[in-house]
C-alpha cells in the first residue's frame, strides 16, 4: 500500500513538470509532461510518455505501448474567412467519425473501431468535436486494445487535432495528465 502512494505521488509530481510549447506558425500553445520524448514536425507535436513519466524510460518508449499524446495542425486554405456554421458543413460530424479508425488507430477497418460519445459544438470562432476511440486489439503486431479520447477544433484556414492514446488497461491512470493536456491547448488570434 505504501509503495502504491510512493508511486502515485511520484507520478503526480511528474505530470506537473511541463514543457510549453508555442507555434506562431500554426497559432496554437500547449503544454506537454516534461518527462515525455517530444518529437516536432511540420504542423505535428507527439509526446511519448512512458507510465511514470520517468525521461529516461520514455526516451525508449514504444508509441504503441504507451500513453501518446499528439497535436496536428492541417492548414484548409478553402475554410479560410468561413462562419463556423459554414465550417460545420464543409467538416461535418461523419467526415470526424470517418477519420478515427486511421489517425487515431492506424486501422483501414471502421468496423473494428469503437467511436463513441461524439460531440459537435458550433462556438463563435470554431466548430469543435469530441470522441472517445477505442482502438481493437492488433495481434500480429502484438499490440493489445488502445482508448483514446480526441478533440478536433476547425477554425477558418487550419483544422487542429489532438489525441492521447494508451494501452486500455493503462489509460485511466492517465486522465490527470490527459485533461491537462487538452485544457492547455490554446489557439491564438
Amino acid at each position: 500500500m505504501a509503495l502504491t502512494a510512493a508511486l502515485t505521488l511520484a507520478q503526480a509530481q511528474s505530470i506537473a513538470e511541463t514543457k510549453a510549447f508555442d507555434s506562431d506558425q500554426y497559432r496554437y500553445s500547449v503544454t506537454l509532461p516534461a518527462g515525455c520524448r517530444h518529437e516536432e514536425g511540420p504542423g505535428t507535436l507527439d509526446a511519448v510518455c512512458a507510465a511514470d513519466f520517468d525521461p529516461d524510460k520514455s526516451a525508449m518508449a514504444s508509441a504503441a505501448a504507451a500513453l501518446v499524446l499528439e497535436l496536428g495542425v492541417e492548414p484548409v486554405p478553402e475554410d479560410a474567412g468561413k462562419a463556423p456554421a459554414e465550417l460545420a458543413q464543409h467538416y461535418d460530424e461523419a467526415q470526424f467519425k470517418a477519420e478515427m479508425p486511421e489517425n487515431v488507430c492506424g486501422e483501414a477497418d471502421n468496423t473494428r473501431v469503437k467511436v463513441e460519445n461524439v460531440k459537435q459544438v458550433v462556438e463563435e470562432a470554431r466548430v469543435a468535436y469530441t470522441a472517445d476511440v477505442t482502438c481493437p486489439e492488433i495481434k500480429f503486431l502484438g499490440l493489445g486494445e488502445r482508448r483514446a479520447a480526441v478533440e478536433v477544433f476547425v477554425t477558418p484556414g487550419l483544422r487542429y487535432r489532438l489525441m492521447a492514446r494508451a494501452p486500455k488497461e493503462d489509460f485511466e491512470q492517465h486522465k490527470e495528465a490527459v485533461a491537462a493536456f487538452f485544457a492547455s491547448f490554446r489557439i491564438h488570434p
